[in-house]
């Protein structure tokens, strides 16, 4: 339970404004996309203290929302959703106390209150938190800053507060906190510590980042994202005179101390922050509301893809696949699999190995659609007998080969997406699963790295047409542009720390199972590239979130497709395609202007050449890679699932009636339908669907 929702009903701050209604405190209400607990600073030490002595209480965690925590992680930003909304996998959920702070955003809420809530910064409570704490006998660890910093924090301490009991000081590096192995070594440092209240001085966003991935870790009651407190406790920094910080002055002040350091705070960042915040909407939120949302998100009954996320666990999923085997069709797993085939010979040993290793720890199933492979890949996955194969009988291009693969689910709890040239790095499912389970994410995407290690930047922004101009004049040469000005996410901070994003590449993506099947069948208007974008951005449409899971990775073998000219010329093709189906008649042309700007100033390279004539000729466009129908098909009373010689599930595709004309095919601007899945048995048969015509 939230610690608001037990608060009692006294009323904080200077009475309010005549002929306006008061707001009666302490509450918690939103404002430009964060929660605000809105009370004086006796409430505030008050819950603090509180917390210290309560018996097995999820940690407490105290920041302050000032324009920088609006800009960071208020609605639209990189971090929203993060802190108060998440919590690592593994651990409790962390609950929140967001205090005022800030001027503009005092009075903001005066205004939308008719209360003068005071402002609490974390400068201000320090010292009597830690008189409390002393008094109390509790040990308070020091998280931030350097170790010149920290030497002069003892012996300022030693002299003001020689009762105080020190657990220790830390001083991580950049490099340190962004990597999660030597995270996880800190907190477990902090914890043998016995380290009661920690405070964190890393800056925002960092530090409610860290707090919010490994704060439970530290076995800390109270955790304070207290940003530069550590330097004002040491003296390194001077705080502003009283009458500076009552004008709202204080920002001033301490720009004109370090310049450097924070002019882009206050003079970039911060107006986009102060005119977000004027013209939010400030809304109470329940005081019986929980601080975070219900995660799981549990159904029962017998619909297809119907789950109870409670019901499964890690030890009885190993249980249950003990010899690395995978989920049969009339069992129901965790997770399954699925992925689409087209002469993938080279890459499927590896890649069922990797999905059979992380079955020994989650109930995985396998399904796979060939996609008409003319190579050894059927032969290959003739040596698995658990892998459920559908054979589409032809090209269908990506999006239909899910499609096939999906009408074979059934009931399950995720559906996980997966190209056939990537492996799953060790833990990487369970480590998407509880992702999911946690954030209450409707998609969770993982990390993606090269062969050779390199981090791939698969996380995206919606496409526009300013963000496509960015990357069209840019490209990587320019890569700190800001989002405005890019659709790839090039920031190295982004992929240290789960947090929201819009879409990523489509490589590898865990789907909740209800979510999937609410969906329905992905876009077959893109026979290969922009479907991913399609799908995201329906799945973001009906208010599901999607979730970046840095701990979880997979290594990408990358084919080489994309290089080919045909395809360099879809790639720039669908893109249009997508303005198309999603938005107004100017981002359509401005879409197409600027791929042929995208185009031409790349034109000394063949494949862009190709893209620039393709995009220039719309008829042309037909004769882009596209899906292809089945040359034949097995007939309409072919029984279920047949084996191949070495025993693998195969669920033959038949021919629909052929007597609606190929004029009464659905066209490109017909959305697709939303389906129910069938449940696979031993007598199943599944039926095609007629399928679109890329570019038609």
């Amino acid at each position: 339970m939230s610690h608001s929702s037990v608060l009692p009903g006294s009323t904080p701050g200077r009475a309010p404004m005549p002929g306006r209604a008061s707001l009666p405190g302490p509450a918690r209400v939103t404002l430009a996309g964060t929660a605000v607990d809105l009370m004086d600073a006796a409430e505030a030490l008050r819950i603090i203290e509180g917390h210290w002595h309560l018996d097995d209480a999820t940690p407490l965690a105290v920041c302050s929302v000032n324009l920088d925590h609006i800009h960071h992680f208020g609605t639209g930003a990189r971090w929203h959703g993060t802190g108060s909304h998440h919590a690592a996998p593994g651990s409790r959920p962390i609950e929140w106390l967001n205090l005022v702070d800030g001027a503009p955003i005092a009075a903001r809420l005066e205004r939308a209150t008719g209360t003068a809530w005071p402002r609490l910064a974390g400068s201000d409570l320090i010292g009597p938190i830690l008189e409390r704490a002393q008094a109390s006998g509790l040990r308070v660890g020091f998280f931030g800053g350097n170790e010149a910093t920290h030497e002069l924090l003892r012996e300022r301490l030693g002299l003001e507060r020689p009762a105080l009991r020190i657990s220790g000081c830390w001083a991580p590096s950049a490099a340190e906190l962004a990597d999660p192995a030597r995270s996880r070594e800190l907190a477990a440092e902090i914890r043998a510590a016995r380290t009661d209240v920690l405070v964190v001085c890393l800056g925002k966003p960092r530090q409610e980042v860290w707090i919010a991935e490994y704060g439970e870790l530290t076995g800390a009651k109270t955790l304070l994202a207290f940003g530069a407190v550590v330097d004002f406790l040491a003296g390194r920094v001077e705080r502003a005179p009283r009458w500076v910080a009552e004008h709202g002055l204080e920002w001033a002040w301490r720009l004109t101390l370090e310049p450097k350091r924070l002019a882009r705070r206050y003079l970039v960042q911060g107006p986009g922050a102060l005119l977000a915040v004027r013209r939010s909407r400030v809304a109470r939120i329940p005081l019986a509301a929980p601080a975070t949302p219900a995660v799981p998100r549990v159904r029962t009954g017998g619909a297809a893809g119907a789950f109870t996320a409670s019901t499964s666990s890690s030890s009885a999923s190993a249980s249950t696949t003990s010899e690395a085997r995978f989920a049969g069709i009339d069992e129901r797993p965790e997770v399954t699999a699925i992925t689409v085939t087209y002469n993938s010979a080279p890459h499927l040993d590896a890649f069922v190995s990797s999905l059979r290793r992380e079955a020994a720890g989650t109930r995985l199933r396998l399904v796979v659609a060939d996609n008409g492979s003319t190579d050894a890949t059927r032969d290959l996955l003739g040596a698995h007998p658990d892998v459920t194969v559908v054979p589409t009988g032809a090209n269908l291009g990506y999006a239909g080969g899910l499609n096939a693969a999906l009408a074979a689910v059934g009931r399950t709890e995720a559906v996980l997406v997966l190209n056939p040239d990537l492996t799953v790095e060790p833990g990487a499912v369970r480590a998407m699963l509880d992702r999911m389970r946690r954030s209450g994410a409707g998609i969770v995407v993982p990390a993606i790295r090269e062969s050779d290690g390199t981090l791939t930047k698969s996380l995206r922004r919606e496409p526009t047409v300013r963000r496509a101009l960015g990357d069209a004049l840019f490209g990587e040469r320019v890569i700190r542009r800001g989002g405005a000005l890019s659709e790839i996410d090039w920031d190295d901070t982004s992929y240290r720390y789960p947090h929201r994003v819009d879409w990523a590449t489509g490589a590898a993506l865990l789907v909740r199972g209800d979510l999937a099947q609410r969906l329905g069948p992905w876009d077959e208007r893109f026979f290969l590239y922009s479907e991913e974008t399609e799908y995201f951005r329906r799945a973001r449409d009906t208010g599901e979130t999607v979730w970046f899971a840095p701990e979880a990775t997979v290594v990408h073998a990358q084919g080489g497709s994309g290089v080919r000219p045909e395809f360099t010329a879809l790639m720039a093709v669908n893109r249009v395609r997508y303005a198309e189906a999603t938005g107004g008649r100017a981002s359509v042309l401005g879409t197409r202007a600027v791929a042929v700007l995208h185009a031409g100033l790349r034109a000394y390279q063949p494949a862009h050449r190709a893209a620039l004539r393709t995009l220039l000729d719309r008829g042309s466009w037909r004769r882009l890679p596209h899906a292809q129908r089945p040359a034949t098909a097995a007939p309409a009373s072919t029984p279920g699932p047949v084996t191949t010689s070495r025993g693998s599930v195969l669920i033959p595709q038949s021919t629909r009636p052929t007597e609606t004309p190929a004029s009464a095919v659905p066209t490109p601007a017909a959305a697709p339908t939303p389906v129910s899945w069938p449940r696979v048995s031993a007598e199943h048969v599944i039926r095609p669907r007629q399928h679109r015509e890329a570019g038609r």
